[in-house]
């Protein structure tokens, strides 16, 4: 016997208020906060989460002192209605963007220096272009930025190759070539006079460190370890560019930077490249998305757009596949 008409009667009785409550019991954990949420009573989504639960055939949520947390089916079910909610929005969205005439939004973010040039560029051409598009920058770890992709949160994340991007909810595209990193120091450091240089030497000197897990911070401590030392620790730890050049301006430090950005510093008298051979290299900076929702408008307009110009400054020479798009009258 078919199951199909059982699965037509489930999806008849789930009307969308059950999707956002359970999503909502999902986030805060409890009855109260949800019903603070939606400003109704906690008697009003007690009804809602029994109806769902009767639906399903099973609990979604083991009640305990701590609060609610999901069972098995109930994860499955929050997966699946996050994504019907990430849905809904872009379709929102698109309706919003025909009624006012508006392009919609771009959210993306970033984890490595390599890009940053290349993506301030390009995000200030590409409002140029497209007045009307809101472009937002987000902030986070990678694996809380994962997770806002795969909601449909966040449009773009620029960051290095990386195994947590080998999912089949996520795809991703090389945008900047792998580049070997170099040391720079401040203008007048002591050891830019030295003829020679050491692994030794550099551990004891005082440095703009990468921040903690960071790929660069990863690769400097392969690099000194191929020396037998361990990585300098003497300094000031930080991932924030602004914070990197004003250290570098005003104290004798050093810094290891992918080979482009240390150019562009050299180039302006900020720092000077040491001699010194880090033998390492950082891997190539990746767009990640959604392979599951459709791109809004705006993310595939600007995932053609960067590429361009990343090709035209030769920082990519792979040939890459990519989905070219203009914005047009469409949404964004």
């Amino acid at each position: 016997m078919s199951l199909r008409p059982s699965v037509d009667t489930l999806v008849s009785r789930l009307k969308l208020r059950h999707l956002r409550i359970v999503v909502a019991l999902s986030e805060l954990g409890s009855l109260a906060r949800v019903a603070e949420r939606f400003h109704v009573s906690p008697a009003a989504i007690s009804k809602t989460l029994a109806e769902i639960e009767e639906i399903a055939g099973a609990e979604l949520f083991e009640r305990g002192r701590r609060g609610m947390h999901p069972t098995e089916l109930g994860e499955e079910v929050i997966r699946c209605a996050t994504f019907v909610g990430a849905q809904l929005t872009q379709m929102a969205e698109f309706v919003q963007s025909t009624r006012e005439g508006t392009r919609g939004r771009l959210t993306i973010a970033y984890r490595t220096l390599s890009v940053q040039p290349l993506l301030a560029q390009a995000v200030c051409e590409f409002h140029e272009a497209n007045p009307l598009v809101s472009v937002n920058v987000a902030e986070g770890a990678v694996d809380d930025l994962i997770d806002q992709i795969t909601e449909g949160e966040l449009d773009l994340l620029f960051a290095y190759k990386d195994p947590r991007f080998e999912r089949s909810e996520l795809l991703s595209t090389p945008v900047v070539n792998g580049q070997r990193l170099v040391v720079v120091a401040s203008p007048g450091h002591p050891l830019l006079r030295s003829p020679k240089i050491s692994a030794e030497a550099l551990t004891q000197q005082q440095w703009v460190l990468p921040a903690w897990g960071s790929r660069l911070q990863y690769h400097l401590e392969a690099a000194f370890q191929a020396h037998d030392l361990q990585a300098p620790t003497r300094g000031i730890r930080t991932s924030d560019v602004p914070m990197t050049l004003y250290v570098l301006r005003n104290a004798n430090f050093l810094a290891v930077l992918p080979a482009r950005i240390a150019a562009q510093l050299v180039s302006v008298g900020m720092a000077k490249t040491l001699r010194f051979n880090l033998a390492s290299r950082v891997e190539p900076v990746m767009v990640v998305r959604n392979a599951v929702l459709r791109p809004r408008r705006s993310a595939a307009a600007f995932i053609d757009f960067i590429m361009r110009r990343a090709k035209h400054a030769g920082l990519l020479t792979t040939d890459v596949r990519h989905e070219p798009a203009e914005i047009g009258s469409h949404h964004g």
